[in-house]
């Protein structure tokens, strides 16, 4: 059974990663640090048949370990797969320098995860040249961009100047999808007074529309990471699927509204300091 070694500091990432990596049949060991992952590389019998690895950590980065490894015989053809929450020109520039074999982009999706893995792991790989693989990483989103710019539909990156979010889809384009219980969410959280802003992802977590308050580009890359995470725990512990997820604060609430084709981000505010936001 191949092994899949995890480096992450975190440890809802490592968690779900085995977790998703045990329900296809793949075993799992993990690290928290890039010392400890090398440690545990240079001196344990163990091999691992693949290594995936967060690009920022506490003392030394995925960068670094994936190029330490690179300059021994032993680690030179062993799959790295490097994660980061930004993935741009200059990762992807980094990663091919410390010869990473991909790129992926976080939060992602057990759709976008396990192709990526299986396409790696020996014996599993489809007919793609090794060569290729390992000179230009490569970066997993549902639909590859044909340029760097990111579109309207995109979830973005935090960064200035991008361009602004369309409208939520009306009835008929929500109908078209089709999105079953969409419009009548946003119908419900329009004549809802405490609702600040709503934003409309796709089963990708893509930025479909918004309305209201804008929404910082971050929050919605972690509203898709609790979806991913809590879909596979709802899957493994409960044996339920994913509905919804409640965040509380002191003054707001998020809730994320997860349906198989979209997720519908809701922010709201307590009753104190509602008002007619969305309008």
């Amino acid at each position: 059974m191949p092994q899949i070694f995890i480096v992450d500091d975190s440890i809802s990432v490592r968690k779900a990663l085995e977790i998703t990596f045990k329900r296809h049949a793949l075993t799992s060991h993990s690290a928290v640090s890039g010392e400890e992952a090398l440690e545990a590389l240079l001196n344990e019998s163990t091999s691992f048949d693949l290594l995936m690895v967060d690009v920022i950590m506490p003392g030394m980065s995925g960068l670094e370990l994936c190029s330490t490894l690179r300059q021994q015989e032993r680690f030179q053809s062993m799959p790295v797969i490097l994660m980061s929450g930004n993935v741009d020109d200059e990762i992807r520039m980094q990663a091919r320098d410390a010869g990473a074999n991909a790129v992926l982009r976080k939060p992602f999706s057990q759709d976008e995860l396990i192709p990526m893995v299986e396409g790696l792991l020996p014996g599993r790989a489809e007919s793609t040249a090794p060569e290729a693989a390992a000179s230009q990483p490569q970066t997993v989103a549902p639909k590859p961009e044909a340029t760097p710019t990111p579109t309207p539909a995109a979830v973005p990156e935090g960064s200035a100047g991008e361009p602004t979010p369309a409208p939520l889809p009306s009835a008929a384009a929500v109908a078209e999808r089709p999105l079953g219980d969409a419009q009548r969410l946003i119908a419900r959280y329009q004549s809802d007074p405490r609702a600040e802003s709503l934003a409309m992802l796709d089963a990708s977590h893509r930025l479909l529309g918004h309305q209201g308050r804008p929404l910082d580009p971050k929050l919605l890359s972690f509203a898709a990471y609790f979806v991913n995470t809590a879909r596979v725990v709802g899957h493994q512990f409960m044996a339920e699927s994913l509905q919804v997820i409640t965040l509380r604060y002191q003054q707001r609430e998020i809730v994320l509204h997860v349906h198989a084709d979209f997720t519908l981000v809701v922010v709201t505010r307590s009753e104190s300091e509602a008002g007619k936001l969305l309008n």
